[in-house]
């Protein structure tokens, strides 16, 4: 028997393989339908918006919202074509036991060899990546042989070069997949029953300890980061936010980046990790002499004020407590997710529904039809409640910069943000509710104009 013993897992009632093939292709259609929908209603707004709204007209030209409306439509067309041959490859995937398929085939091709089925895993991923590959080829032609001549945007390699860059990603994709499926399969037989709460635990502590050494492994891939260099304007501006609400200025950092053009700002940690860091692309001219400057640069960032009125918005996110609460809520998500896919995984007519034999239940393929399939309805429910959690915390943060008196700093802050990366305005609001973890630009202003107005109402 491969994968687990069934015998273990008798606490699931008997079920017909047929029905649990049907709930699997009700729950891909119902996911892949809604996102073609969504993505439509963005595709109209976008059609619909033919001239730069009012509150972005001092800061947008014309022909710059232009190509940028182009854009969207190119990447919202594209999209729904994505979502159409998605939805009917895995339908067809899951009535034809394509992945039933796959593994007799990968079966085959050790049987003179072993039997074993962590090695069998590793030919069926394999098999599966070049399936993923030419899965994707319709996808591309459509791009490239139709949108880009339709919306005027041409290519900038040649057809030959992006198969070469396929090919090139295929082969580096199996230095890390093949490695991966090894330690799956080989840790699942080792853990037993409950490996999905070691597999929890795991990631508890992993995330706990990337609090500790995020600034010591991973910011030295983006830049050098220092404290805030006392004595400077700046300097003066940050404090006067910082000594208000109590925070150290020892916890304010500056991270001077290598090449990296996107301006931000982020607060993380807690007691003596806490702290805020800034970007210098945030800062105007990246807080450097024009003559050390790309000419593209120059003129890019924030006001020293402005840059307060950011730090203040961080603040925050540190007074309101955002990242405990985040913490603890993606630690109950993940914890229940573990919980539902142990459940899930161990249901041995979910294997037979795709195709397999009584008792054949391999690990790989469990983890691809719960984590791919099973799991849709939770993960998108999930998904859609911490999108909403965090874009709550943004107004909340918001709220917080207006009454410490920097509204009228943080929108501009805010505008001239938008400004330097010039990201399409206009979103269908069941869009944004969908895939946005920050309000949008248009939504921010306006919520600062509604505090604004309430303000002056009283």
């Amino acid at each position: 028997m491969v994968g687990f013993d069934e015998a273990k897992y008798d606490f699931w009632p008997k079920i017909d393989s047929k029905i649990v093939l049907a709930v699997l292709c009700v729950l891909v259609a119902a996911d892949r339908v809604w996102e073609i929908i969504i993505t439509k209603r963005q595709q109209l707004v976008c059609l619909n918006a033919i001239v730069v709204p009012e509150e972005l007209r001092a800061i947008i030209p014309p022909e710059i919202f232009h190509r940028a409306r182009i854009y969207e439509l190119h990447k919202t067309e594209l999209l729904i074509w994505k979502f159409l041959i998605d939805l009917l490859l895995t339908l067809l995937e899951l009535i034809l036991g394509f992945y039933a398929f796959l593994w007799g085939l990968a079966a085959k091709t050790l049987q003179p060899l072993t039997e074993e089925e962590i090695w069998v895993s590793l030919i069926f991923v394999f098999y599966l990546t070049i399936y993923i590959c030419l899965r994707f080829l319709p996808i591309l032609i459509y791009d490239k042989c139709l949108l880009e001549l339709r919306y005027g945007m041409r290519g900038k390699f040649p057809w030959y070069l992006y198969c070469c860059v396929g090919l090139l990603a295929f082969f580096l994709s199996q230095l890390v997949l093949l490695p991966v499926t090894l330690g799956i399969v080989f840790i699942v037989k080792l853990l037993g029953y409950f490996f999905f709460l070691w597999f929890w635990l795991f990631w508890a502590l992993f995330t706990l300890l990337l609090v500790f050494f995020l600034p010591y492994c991973c910011i030295p891939c983006i830049g050098r980061q220092v404290v805030l260099p006392d004595g400077t304007a700046l300097y003066a501006e940050v404090k006067r936010v910082c000594d208000v609400v109590g925070f150290p200025m020892k916890r304010v950092f500056i991270i001077k980046t290598r090449t990296m053009q996107y301006s931000n700002a982020y607060f993380y940690g807690s007691c003596c990790l806490k702290r805020i860091v800034i970007f210098d692309t945030l800062l105007l001219n990246k807080g450097l002499d024009v003559s050390e400057l790309h000419p593209f640069e120059v003129g890019r960032g924030l006001t020293n004020i402005q840059v307060a009125g950011v730090v203040c918005h961080e603040l925050g996110h540190w007074k309101f407590g955002h990242f405990y609460k985040a913490t603890i809520i993606m630690k109950l998500h993940f914890l229940l997710t573990m919980l539902l896919f142990g459940l899930l995984f161990h249901c041995p007519y979910l294997y037979e529904a795709v195709g397999f034999e009584p008792g054949l239940c391999p690990i790989i393929v469990g983890f691809i039809l719960v984590l791919r399939v099973a799991l849709t309805p939770y993960l998108t429910l999930a998904n859609v409640l911490m999108l909403w959690n965090l874009r709550r915390f943004e107004y909340a943060a918001d709220r917080f910069a207006h009454r410490m008196g920097y509204s009228m700093q943080l929108r501009m802050a805010l505008v001239k943000i938008y400004a330097d990366h010039m990201s399409f305005p206009v979103y269908d609001n069941c869009y944004a509710i969908w895939h946005h973890t920050h309000p949008t630009i248009l939504q921010r202003l306006a919520y600062q104009q509604r505090l604004d107005n309430k303000e002056r109402s009283q």
